[in-house]
């Protein structure tokens, strides 16, 4: 029905019909016609709680946030003991971002109606919206205990565990939830991203792309679906999804820089790099970035001029865009890193100044810049890397701290491996890393599975070393020296001496191609995996290339 509120028939109308003639709108999706005939009621009974309640949530509908807010307050204020109100207000104010007023007005719901199963589940939608992960969990739970058929508390804790590490605990309350709505499309979205999570990346797919059926509009699904293509190697179809994403919003920095990923791991550096700025508006990953203390640099000349180049992301990313800096260097009046400490050592040969990111900036900075950016500023491609055969060497300002000859008399005395039958001989010295940072949100896909590189050990005639560090660094019965690691320098001095590094995608990859070192990095997307998640090809193809070794 196309309705419109007609004065002259105002005076034959109860206020009653007119309220109930909204109502009656509302959920016919008439929106606009149920604001005017909420609004009408409040001309007749200002106001009346029900009518700024549902003029908020058609308003709220309508995408008027600030409307939508003013009248929930106003109904709160107007009755204050009517729970409904508060989680109106609640509701409405997750919606504009005010997480800690939302928690309030739930908080305030809960104490007013505590027998309830609302409220408390709209208490743990505030709380996951915040970041509050445990509290959403504790809160979905109670709201669950009330009342087990609470959708909307299920689907706020199958979240909270997600974002709490637990993708199986959450895709078993996602099966709830879609078990009770098969149309719930994020349900589908947030157990697509929990299957990618447990390395189901065909399952996380079929899931976004459930999803995407029942609402196209979904733009974290786009987004999300961009991901997992970029996995499964597909990155033209990722690109593809992240545009639909940043179609329906041209902000989105997540779709944005999911698509800088693929396009860089598909070979377009110019697209690669531009969309990859994006990180700084990042949700996650933008929360790292604090201005700059200086003009940002866009590759004016450098001379007569102090650049600050400020570390980013892990220590291995410090290493490897450290490849720029001594062109950097020689074209500036002077150049400083401010990165982590352990990284000092490793780079006190370089010719640049050295700082900490918590240091204050040197006074005398002209033009600062965010170090992954470089390869944009720069313009970057494939046939433009520099250094490609090494760019990081002991000189007299550090070789103490790489202390070479130190460690190749440490590594003549560890023992020799063998298997039975095979000479007491080691030709080859390898080093081994075979797990990354288990809080690294790709870990999963990152590090081998226990016992992956026992085929490897068999290699005759050859030394293993393992420089693994952390839990897992006793997994195999190999002489290690990662007790003995103290920073990256002596990790330097260790890779000098041997003759290869087999690692998975951590930091000793990036100093080992840093300092020209051979080095095999297990990939779990690179096209030696012929399926992902199984290594057994990728560690046959290493062990092919390592017999290679005299």
């Amino acid at each position: 029905m196309n309705h419109t509120l007609d004065p002259r028939i105002l005076t034959e109308v109860s206020v009653e019909q007119i309220f109930q003639d909204g109502l009656r709108a509302y959920h016919a999706g008439e929106l606009t016609y149920a604001v005017q005939a909420f609004s009408e009621v409040l001309v007749q009974l200002p106001g009346f709680p029900p009518a700024l309640t549902n003029r908020a949530l058609a308003a709220w509908s309508l995408g008027n946030l600030d409307h939508a807010a003013a009248d929930a307050q106003a109904a709160c204020r107007a009755t204050p003991d009517l729970a409904e109100a508060w989680l109106v207000a609640g509701a409405i104010l997750i919606d504009r971002g005010d997480q800690p007023g939302a928690i309030a007005h739930y908080q305030r719901a809960v104490a007013l109606r505590p027998e309830l199963a609302a409220p408390r589940a709209g208490l743990a939608a505030a709380c996951l919206a915040a970041g509050q992960h445990a509290s959403a969990e504790q809160a979905a739970a109670l709201a669950l205990s009330l009342d087990p058929n609470c959708i909307h508390a299920r689907f706020t804790l199958g979240s909270a565990r997600s974002a709490q590490g637990d993708p199986l605990g959450a895709i078993h309350q996602f099966n709830q939830v879609l078990a009770a709505d098969t149309a719930h499309a994020g349900a589908y979205l947030n157990r697509g991203n929990a299957r990618i999570n447990c390395n189901d990346i065909a399952g996380g797919v079929a899931d976004l792309r459930a999803a995407l059926a029942i609402n196209p509009g979904l733009k974290e699904a786009w987004a999300s679906l961009g991901v997992a293509l970029t996995i499964q190697a597909d990155t033209a179809a990722a690109i593809t999804a992240c545009d639909h994403a940043i179609a329906l919003d041209p902000d989105f920095a997540v779709a944005h820089w999911n698509r800088g990923v693929a396009a860089l791991l598909g070979g377009d550096f110019a697209a690669g790099f531009a969309a990859y700025e994006w990180r700084k508006r990042h949700p996650v990953y933008g929360r790292h970035f604090d201005r700059l203390p200086a003009p940002t640099w866009q590759g004016e000349p450098l001379a007569g001029r102090h650049l600050l180049v400020r570390a980013e992301q892990g220590l291995g990313d410090t290493i490897m865009f450290a490849r720029f800096l001594p062109a950097l260097a020689s074209q500036a009046r002077h150049l400083t890193l401010a990165c982590h400490k352990t990284l000092h050592t490793l780079f006190a040969g370089m010719g640049i100044g050295l700082c900490t990111l918590d240091d204050p900036a040197p006074p005398d900075v002209d033009c600062a810049i965010d170090q992954m950016s470089l390869p944009h500023v720069l313009a970057l491609t494939p046939t433009t890397i520099p250094a490609a055969e090494g760019y990081l060497a002991p000189t007299t300002a550090n070789a103490d701290h790489w202390n070479i000859e130190h460690w190749r008399a440490t590594l003549a005395r560890q023992p020799e491996q063998h298997q039975p039958g095979q000479r007491l001989i080691g030709q080859r010295l390898i080093g081994l890393v075979w797990a990354g940072n288990p809080g690294h949100n790709n870990d999963q896909r990152r590090s081998l599975p226990q016992g992956a590189l026992t085929p490897l050990l068999a290699l005759p005639n050859t030394r293993f070393i393992a420089l693994q560090l952390g839990a897992r660094h006793a997994e195999y019965d190999i002489p290690s020296l990662a007790p003995q690691i103290t920073d990256f320098a002596s990790t330097a001095g260790i890779l000098a001496n041997l003759d290869a590094v087999v690692t998975v995608d951590t930091s000793i990859a990036h100093l080992a191609g840093a300092m020209g070192k051979p080095c095999h990095v297990l990939l779990s997307a690179s096209h030696r995996q012929t399926q992902l998640g199984d290594w057994s090809g990728p560690i046959q193809s290493i062990l092919t290339a390592l017999q290679s070794i005299p």
